[in-house]
This record gives C-alpha cells, sequence and structure tokens, in this order.
C-alpha cells in the first residue's frame, strides 16, 4: 500500500513539473511576444506575430521552398530610411517522420526600386541546406579572397562582378555567416540568428549600410 502511494505521490510530482515547465514555456513566450510588440510600436512600425503570406512575397525566398511548412514570424512592417523595410524570423522543414528537421534563420528585407538583375550571396556553409541551387549559374571566384566563405550565384555574371568593389567585399568578410541577395526592387539581408527585440534597431541600421555600399 506505501509503495503505491509512493508511486502516485511520484507521478504527481512529475506531472506538477511538467506543467510547470509549461506553463513558464507559455509565460516566457507572451512576454517576448509583448517586448517585440513594444519595439514595433517605438520604432513606428506594424508588428505581426505570423504570417504564411510573407515567404511567398519575395523572391529571393525560392530556393527556401525546398521545405515544407514555411512560414514567416515576429514581422516588422514600416519605414527606414525613406523606403519600405521587412524584418521577419524564417522557418521550414525538411524530411519526413524522424529524419524531419527545422531550419531557422531571419531575414531583412529593403525595397531599393531599381529593376536590377538576380545575385545571391550565400555562406558556404548555408548550400547543404538549400540544396541545388535552380536558375542561377554560379560565378567563378578563382583566387577571389570571398572564395574561402561565399558562394555567388546570378543570371548576370557582368552584373554580379560590378557588385564585389571593395567596400561590399569587407562587408562580406565581416559577416561570413549572412547571406546578401538582390532582386529587382528588393536587397535582402539573411542571418542565422533568429530576432530579439532589443536587435531590432540594428538590422535596420545594417540594411541601410549595405544600400548604401551597393551600386543600386
Amino acid at each position: 500500500m506505501q509503495d503505491a502511494l509512493t508511486n502516485i505521490l511520484f507521478v504527481l510530482f512529475l506531472c506538477g513539473i511538467v506543467a510547470l515547465a509549461v506553463s513558464l514555456f507559455f509565460y516566457y513566450r507572451i512576454l517576448t511576444q509583448r517586448a517585440f510588440i513594444e519595439a514595433a510600436r517605438q520604432l513606428r512600425f506594424r508588428y505581426y506575430y505570423r504570417s504564411y503570406a510573407i515567404p511567398r512575397r519575395f523572391a529571393f525566398l525560392n530556393q527556401h521552398r525546398r521545405g515544407r511548412g514555411r512560414y514567416a514570424s515576429n514581422i516588422f512592417l514600416g519605414r527606414h530610411a525613406g523606403v519600405e523595410v521587412v524584418v521577419f524570423d524564417y522557418r521550414f522543414n525538411k524530411g519526413l517522420g524522424p529524419d524531419k528537421k527545422w531550419h531557422f534563420s531571419s531575414f531583412s528585407v529593403m525595397h531599393h526600386g531599381c529593376r536590377c538583375p538576380f545575385v545571391r550571396i550565400y555562406p558556404r556553409s548555408m548550400l547543404a541546406v538549400l540544396g541545388e541551387i535552380v536558375g542561377y549559374e554560379e560565378l567563378a571566384l578563382d583566387g577571389h579572397e570571398l572564395a574561402a566563405f561565399f558562394s555567388v550565384f546570378t543570371n548576370d555574371h557582368t552584373y554580379a562582378r560590378s557588385l564585389l568593389a571593395t567596400p561590399v567585399v569587407h562587408y562580406l568578410l565581416h559577416h561570413p555567416e549572412e547571406s546578401l541577395e538582390i532582386d529587382p526592387d528588393w536587397l535582402a539581408i539573411g542571418s542565422p540568428n533568429m530576432l530579439f527585440p532589443e536587435g531590432i534597431p540594428q538590422r535596420l541600421k545594417q540594411l541601410e549600410k549595405v544600400r548604401g555600399i551597393l551600386p543600386l
């Protein structure tokens, strides 16, 4: 009888721990979301918790469509430096069953308004996730200082080489884990790190800096 009571109390104890952990998880998520909302208010941006439309809006996310369950979260929409800006976390999964794996990243996107060719500058570490880069040719970087860290894909080699001027190269070498993607009208900086509320202003400054050094 005593052993049965001990087992029941132990099970109740474990259930209590699980319930506490779940409560703390949701409480932390609520606090984080409130912090994002406050950051958006201070920046005079609109904030949305989740969107399945954002991943379909931008052409530079085409490569990420190889995954499933794609959605954006912690979305900031507004204007910075006089142009439209979108900042968001991005998630998708690959594989099925026990092989299913979620991939997390974040993007800062700025409207530049130029009808330019497509350029994709990916850290080499991203290529295993993206798989085959369809629709673009890889730019030969033999002997270039970026070759050890990045791969460049484009539909216009001459234009892509014109981008690899000293300020852009310097920026990329100091941010070896970030992608830089240029579409007609938009440029995007991809990061393997998820957003946090206090870091949004820095993301905006980074966008403004990159826009300033690109020959668009």
